[in-house]
């Protein structure tokens, strides 16, 4: 006969979300937690983040959220605790002239929220980025105060604190069932079952096979984004900004990397895919070759850059590319935190908190009420001034 442990809480997940949402709940007084991953923390989607952390934003909201978590991954270990690998870099966008007036918007908007960006002339982002060029760019946008971590650190940092708050990690911890039986949810594993009053879905990409399991479909596709890494003969810079490139059919962004390395990555849609778990890490030839032409007309020194690796993950996008985070409607007690487009990252430590303090009945210091499902048959979808993408 199986074992059935009892809990307040059930986080299923043990990515940044997952482990940012336990250590909120924890926190803000919660004192039964437990979270059920099925593999290691930081395996899933979390594990092939870039973990670029930037606040620009055309919706207020994603905005908010960013400026607020920044604060929170820039002064990590004095608000929550450990090392995340936090370095400082800047960001630098780019864009069309067609981009103007929304880019400078933006721009301004960033400001009131105290984040320092301006508009660059070519030669004042020279200074700051010399290997750039800028012979096909109207619009230069610069803030100082961004930058990347570590998502690995960032996860076990956020674990490591959950449990010296009182939450309980099962990791290698597969569920294998879902069942709601009037106030109470079972959640059935290969190492008994697991049964609390409300449960909370951070799996990204795999939230729907959650879901079928009680018959629920969460509004999100699934695509496949490739990531790779150039080096070229001379040094890149580790301080050099992260760039953001919207001239480009693919958005592509890239920051510096250990190793005088550069990741790549894109902020397009994607490659749909029906089953996250069916994904490689093989890149194609093809994304290479696209990639080497738009970074050697970006960069001119990368003209013979060598690829010497790649990934891939899987996006979580739902119809407006925007986060998927509240109660489920018709199932009380059951909480979703999904469809972060590929750029839930640098949203996480104030989404994660809301979300913990909302299930516990306490008012979200950072809102999130505009992220629930039930925007989509309300008419209150969240339209960035950029169209559909990851910089909505």
């Amino acid at each position: 006969m199986s074992s059935t442990t009892t809990a307040e809480i059930i986080v299923i997940g043990g990515g940044l979300y997952g482990s940012c949402i336990a250590y909120n709940l924890a926190k803000n007084g919660a004192s039964d937690v437990v979270v059920l991953e099925r593999n290691g923390l930081c395996s899933g989607g979390t594990a092939k983040s870039c973990a670029v952390i930037r606040t620009h934003y055309s919706i207020e909201a994603n905005m908010h959220h960013a400026v607020e978590s920044l604060k929170i991954f820039s002064n990590f270990d004095e608000i929550v605790g450990g090392d995340i690998g936090w370095r400082r870099t800047g960001y630098i966008i780019l864009g069309p002239e067609e981009h103007r007036e929304p880019m400078l918007k933006v721009f301004r908007q960033q400001n009131k929220y105290g984040v320092d960006t301006e508009e660059l002339t070519p030669s004042e982002a020279h200074d700051v980025h010399p290997l750039l060029s800028f012979h096909d760019v109207s619009v230069i946008g610069y803030d100082t105060l961004t930058g990347y971590v570590d998502p690995y650190l960032t996860v076990t940092a956020y674990a490591h604190r959950a449990r010296e708050l009182g939450a309980t990690i099962h990791t290698e911890t597969p569920v294998t069932g879902l069942k709601l039986d009037g106030g109470m949810k079972t959640v059935e594993t290969p190492r008994g079952k697991f049964q609390a009053p409300t449960v909370i879905l951070a799996v990204g990409p795999w939230t729907n096979q959650i879901g079928e399991m009680i018959g629920v479909e969460f509004p999100y596709a699934v695509s496949r984004h490739q990531v790779i890494t150039l080096k070229i003969e001379q040094d890149y810079d580790r301080d050099w900004p992260i760039i953001k490139d919207l001239t480009t059919p693919d958005k592509i962004y890239l920051r510096p990397e250990t190793g005088g390395m550069v990741l790549v990555g894109t902020g397009d849609h994607g490659d749909p895919i029906t089953d996250p778990d069916t994904l490689t890490d093989r890149v194609d030839r093809e994304h290479i070759e696209r990639i080497g032409v738009l970074m050697a007309n970006r960069l001119p020194a990368f003209a013979n850059a060598e690829c010497t690796a790649g990934w891939t993950g899987a996006y979580d996008i739902p119809p407006d590319w925007n986060p998927l985070v509240g109660p489920v409607e018709g199932y009380e007690g059951l909480y979703v935190a999904a469809g972060f487009s590929g750029h839930g990252f640098k949203l996480a430590p104030t989404i994660g908190e809301a979300l913990a303090q909302l299930v516990l009945g306490q008012t979200p210091r950072t809102p999130i009420e505009m992220y629930d499902m039930n925007r989509f048959s309300t008419g209150k979808t969240l339209r960035g001034i950029y169209g559909l993408g990851s910089i909505s």
